[in-house]
């Protein structure tokens, strides 16, 4: 937890009282929770809405329920299950038609984006989902804001197809890696761009890309042409921002889309509106995924066809470490503390 807003610094291990489930709610006993950039950003008081303190951080629970609420049916002590960060209605018109991003009373609450990094959390039972057994509790960790997210920008928002090409952002991070092994998965050719040489190696080695770009040493937007013959990719999936977002865009072929999520390294792009509408280009924005979206993430994980990448596994007591981990973007992949 953290009691002021700052640096990885800020963060702190506390005994907290936790309370017991209300009605309809159940108690989680916390075995593995993914850190997420929009906890750093959180915790750095980037969120862009008021984060009370002291703040529980952790978006992304996974565990089982030990404590079961009056009112509750369908679920009992024992099983496995993870936290649905989306804390929508799922009455409205939009939650009816798997639009759940845009429920009237808000999709994302205080309770959607905390509490994950804690041994017990209490939640409505209307927001848990089984996790498949075949699913370690790591893996699942790493499936529901990455996965998710990066299914519905690649399949609803983009449109993806078997047989595009497309290009990564980050290839190396919680995200990209998500994104580029369900683009492989989808028969795409796949290509990521990272900084650093190691991390692109291991995306080699997954057999998620099929060609990578170190953005360091080569200018992203002429390597993107030279391995599409000039043509362009079909598919930017973009979550930087900045000069990342403009090379993106610039990489795309006529009728090209390019889907985005973030901004971590910057809110400004530029936009030349001559080649978006000569090349007839796409730019759409998305956020979130839907109930569908991870159902069918995890089920693909649970049979063995998408791989979450999880880079390392840190215990509650280092937590800090964990999330310093992530903000060196040194690691490959998801890091999830188990505690």
């Amino acid at each position: 937890m953290f009691q002021a807003f700052g640096s990885a610094d800020v963060l702190e291990v506390q005994d907290v009282q936790a309370r017991s489930p209300g009605p309809r709610e159940v108690a989680i006993r916390v075995t593995a929770a993914g850190i997420n950039y929009f906890d750093l950003q959180i915790r750095r008081n980037e969120a862009g809405f008021p984060i009370p303190l002291p703040f529980i951080a952790g978006m992304e629970a996974v565990g089982v329920i030990d404590e079961v609420g009056e009112g509750v049916e369908g679920w009992a002590e024992g099983d496995r299950v993870l936290r649905d960060v989306t804390d929508s209605c799922g009455k409205c018109r939009y939650c009816r038609s798997g639009q759940e991003w845009r429920c009237v009373g808000g999709a994302l609450g205080m309770d959607s984006i905390s509490g994950a990094f804690a041994e017990r959390l209490v939640c409505s039972a209307r927001r848990l989902v089984r996790v498949p057994d075949a699913i370690p509790d790591v893996e699942a960790a790493a499936v529901q804001m990455s996965y998710g997210t990066a299914w519905q920008m690649l399949h609803e928002r983009a449109g993806l197809r078997s047989g595009d090409t497309v290009l990564i952002s980050s290839v190396g991070s919680g995200i990209g890696a998500a994104a580029a092994d369900i683009a492989h998965a989808a028969g795409a050719f796949v290509i990521g761009t990272g900084s650093r040489d190691e991390r692109l190696e291991v995306a080699r080695e997954r057999g998620t890309v099929d060609a990578t770009i170190n953005y360091t040493s080569t200018d992203v937007t002429e390597e993107a042409l030279r391995l599409t013959g000039g043509v362009g990719v079909d598919v930017a999936f973009e979550h930087v921002g900045g000069v990342a977002f403009d090379a993106a865009l610039a990489s795309l072929a006529m009728d090209g889309r390019l889907v985005t999520c973030g901004w971590t390294a910057g809110l400004d792009a530029g936009l030349n509106l001559m080649d978006l509408v000569r090349q007839r280009k796409q730019v759409i924005g998305s956020v979130n995924r839907t109930l569908d979206d991870l159902h069918r993430c995890l089920a693909l994980v649970a049979r063995g066809r998408l791989r979450p990448a999880v880079a390392a596994t840190f215990p509650l007591e280092q937590g800090r470490t964990a999330v310093q981990l992530v903000e060196s973007r040194s690691a490959f992949g998801k890091v999830v503390i188990t505690p």
